[in-house]
């Protein structure tokens, strides 16, 4: 099956990589294939309880930056030889924001890396694989 508008999402890690990589030979193969590669930018929740709360460290928002243009760079050697390619940095929950911009690109295929969380911790902390396969509309590539 050929693919026109793919989305990869992309956190940096290995697996991601990898499946960048998959979602990249897969739009060279098909001209004229449109490839969107997400990050999604988890924001600690903030919180105050009696006079408690999160204080961001000092410098906090600059490593960020700087994390997120490492991760730009990495994404912009992988995608250079497509024509068609669009970069998002998205802030949110990653699996729903993920979905939502699956779907507001009319996305026909979403490929991810899988962390490979052990099956307790899986089912404590959630996998954001397991949960967009799960809610997906398209079929989702899941890169081991």
């Amino acid at each position: 099956m050929s693919y026109h508008r793919i989305l990869a999402a992309f956190d940096g890690s290995e697996l991601a990589e990898k499946a960048l990589r998959h979602a990249v030979d897969l739009a060279e193969r098909r001209p004229g294939t449109y490839l969107t590669v997400v990050h999604v930018r988890q924001r600690p929740l903030v919180f105050g309880v009696s006079g408690y709360g999160f204080i961001q460290p000092e410098g906090f928002e600059q490593e960020i930056a700087a994390h997120e243009a490492t991760l730009l760079a990495r994404i912009q050697q992988h995608t250079d030889s497509l024509p068609y390619t669009e970069v998002s940095v998205l802030t949110g929950i990653p699996a729903p924001a993920i979905l939502a911009h699956a779907a507001e690109r009319n996305c026909d295929l979403i490929v991810m890396g899988s962390r490979g969380l052990t099956t307790i911790r899986e089912i404590m902390l959630g996998s954001v694989s397991h949960h967009v396969v799960q809610r997906a509309t398209v079929p989702v590539l899941v890169v081991k």
